[in-house]
Parts: C-alpha cells; sequence; structure tokens
C-alpha cells in the first residue's frame, strides 16, 4: 500500500447533475408516458494542486442513455478520461493517478474510464403530492486500465436518497448517501458518506437557475473532506434538448481550483 501523504479525492458532480436533470425534466417527462428515451453527452474540466507542489488536469467526457419508464429511472455511462499530474489524485472513487510502484510519479495517460450503471426508483409523492422521493442504487464497473492510473481496478457500489419539492417557480432538494469501495492493496480506501442541499429557481418557459452545496467525507486516511458550491444554469430547447452549465468552487485542497461543466442532453420525441 502506498503512503500517498496528499492523496486527493476529486468528487465527481455527476450525481448532481443526474438529480438536476430529473427535476428540470419533471414537466417534460409525464408519468403516463410509457418510456423516455435520453441521451447525454457532458464535458468536465478541472485544475489544481489539490494542497500538493504540482497541478493535476482532469478532462472528462461523459455519454449516457437514459431509460425512464415510470417509477424506474435506469442509465448507463460511458466516460474517456485524460489526466496530467503527479499521480495522487482519484476521480470520484476511481484511481486516477498513482497506481504505480513509484511515489509521485507524473502520469499524462487517457482512454476509457469507469463505466456507471444506475436504476433510480421514484417513491409516490407525500405529504399531500408536497415532497418527492427518490432511491438510487449506483454501480462503477471497474472498466477503467488501472495498470495505466486510469482506475482503481475494483468495483463500487453507492446508495443514494434524494428529496425535492416544488413551490411555485422553485425547488428545493437533499441528497444523502453511501459510498461502499472495492478494496484495493495500493491504496487504504475507505467507505464514506455524502449529502448535499440545493435550490433551483426557474426562469420564464425554459431557464433554471440554481445553486447546490455538496458535502463528501474523506474517502481515505491520506485524503480531507470536501466542502464545495456549485453554480448551474440550465436551458431547455423546445422539448427534446437541455443544455446545462456549471463551475464548482471548493474549499478544502480536495477541490479543485478550476472547474468548469457543460453538457447536452436530447430526448427522443
Amino acid at each position: 500500500m502506498k503512503d500517498l501523504m496528499s492523496l486527493a479525492i476529486v468528487p465527481s458532480p455527476r450525481s448532481l447533475i443526474v438529480l438536476l436533470i430529473l427535476l428540470i425534466n419533471q414537466s417534460a417527462t409525464a408519468q403516463d408516458d410509457p418510456k423516455v428515451h435520453k441521451f447525454t453527452l457532458g464535458s468536465y474540466f478541472s485544475q489544481g494542486d489539490y494542497g500538493s507542489t504540482e497541478e493535476t488536469d482532469i478532462t472528462y467526457f461523459p455519454i449516457s442513455y437514459e431509460l425512464t419508464t415510470f417509477p424506474w429511472v435506469l442509465s448507463v455511462t460511458a466516460p474517456y478520461l485524460a489526466l496530467q499530474g503527479p499521480g495522487d489524485v482519484f476521480f470520484e472513487t476511481g484511481n486516477i493517478g498513482g497506481g504505480r510502484d513509484e511515489v509521485n510519479e507524473f502520469v499524462d495517460e487517457q482512454g476509457i474510464g469507469d463505466v456507471f450503471l444506475s436504476a433510480t426508483y421514484q417513491f409516490p409523492p407525500v405529504l399531500n403530492d408536497w415532497v418527492f422521493v427518490d432511491f438510487t442504487l449506483q454501480a462503477k464497473l471497474p472498466t477503467a486500465d488501472e495498470t495505466r492510473d486510469l482506475g482503481t481496478g475494483e468495483l463500487d457500489l453507492g446508495y443514494q436518497l434524494d428529496f425535492y419539492s416544488t413551490l411555485e417557480r422553485n425547488t428545493y432538494f437533499s441528497t444523502l448517501g453511501y459510498r461502499q469501495r472495492g478494496k484495493t492493496p495500493l491504496f487504504d480506501l475507505e467507505n464514506s458518506f455524502y449529502a448535499s442541499l440545493g435550490m433551483m429557481r426557474q426562469y420564464g418557459d425554459n431557464t433554471f437557475l440554481g445553486l447546490i452545496y455538496d458535502y463528501r467525507e474523506r474517502a481515505s486516511s491520506n485524503a480531507f473532506e470536501s466542502h464545495e458550491l456549485m453554480p448551474f444554469v440550465s436551458y431547455n430547447l423546445g422539448k427534446q434538448w437541455n443544455f446545462m452549465l456549471y463551475t464548482i468552487v471548493g474549499f478544502t485542497a480536495s477541490s479543485a481550483d478550476q472547474t468548469f461543466g457543460l453538457q447536452a442532453s436530447y430526448t427522443l420525441p
């Protein structure tokens, strides 16, 4: 097991984005629709030193397919990952550096990342149809090449509860989740909890602005817990297209200094 004194865990915004898309598309996806098919192409760029002396650059391009057949939402995400850095930074729960024998070796790799599967069950609304509750089971499949420092080579599981409520043009939501990480001799990875609180407001018929606070426990004894704010803007172009732009502001060494994300979703008519 390696002793990485400045190991950082980079939280992925993926679970938050999935929740946002569900919320934004509530009005567009009626519960009596038999099936809804949606494709999403995303891009994520970050740069930061994560408390180290050298910077790590991450580029992440996920493509997703989502099937909604109420009350279920099923999705699969396959990403392309590129990284440059000293080899002591993770993306989500995947090892994106430090998988080799040398400590703090500079890594310059790119390739297929870990595939994500998720299944969300949407419970009937409670409290006079005021509060909605979703439960999501997530799995990170070890499809990334751990010999090239693109993944841990282990299966991770996640369990997540989402709560949300809409009052006029404002939507309030929160998340409570738990990540169960596959054990690897390379790092002393730990299971951890995470939580978030957020608000989204609709402007006009197609524009949404919002802010999320995200907290995650440290995922290793050498890592740090994270506290982040994620402002975002989303725009629906007709009934089929949705575009989202976001950034992330972090307050601990587990966060990048600069983060930018953009994604486009298309729902089949």
